[in-house]
């Protein structure tokens, strides 16, 4: 017998608005370190299981 599971790859963006009341610059390195560092993982929700992976950046000029 086979155990079977759905599974569906989704793509979301999303935004985040950093701010630094101690700085009056925040530097593209500081930008990768923070988007490095941050858990982005969303909780599971019922049965289903939630992984989430940072795929690439976004051009803010293109915004």
């Amino acid at each position: 017998m086979y155990d079977i599971m759905a599974t569906r790859t989704i793509y979301l963006t999303v935004r985040l608005d950093i701010d630094n009341p101690k700085a009056d610059e925040i530097t593209d390195e500081e930008v990768d370190e923070i988007i490095s560092e941050v858990d982005y993982e969303f909780k599971n929700y019922g049965d289903y299981e939630i992984d989430t992976e940072i795929c690439g950046q976004n051009d803010e000029g293109g915004l």
